[in-house]
């Protein structure tokens, strides 16, 4: 997180519905909602009781989200380059 956050539970709580960003980068959106979910906790919006709900939700979110990539993967909506790509998978349909 590079730039100020004013209220990082519901930063936490809007990025945790968005499932878009989720199937973007699993990975570095988990991140991103670790980092939120530890400064509310910081600033004391929740205790260590929600926190740890917090993270674990957290996780779960990431794990669905590469369950989704992967049972897309498939079905065949992503194909992948015959050539080595640090891109990941190109989208070749959608629906």
């Amino acid at each position: 997180m590079k730039r100020y956050v004013e209220n990082p539970l519901a930063e936490w709580q809007s990025g945790i519905n968005s499932r878009h960003e989720l199937l973007g980068d699993p990975d570095g959106y988990r991140q991103s909602l670790v980092d939120f979910a530890m400064l509310a906790y910081q600033r004391h919006q929740v205790d260590s009781s929600e926190l740890s709900e917090m993270l674990e939700l957290t996780d779960a979110a990431r794990l669905w989200a590469l369950i989704e990539y992967e049972e897309a993967y498939e079905i065949g909506l992503f194909i992948y380059d015959e050539f080595p790509s640090d891109k990941g998978p190109v989208l070749l349909k959608v629906g």
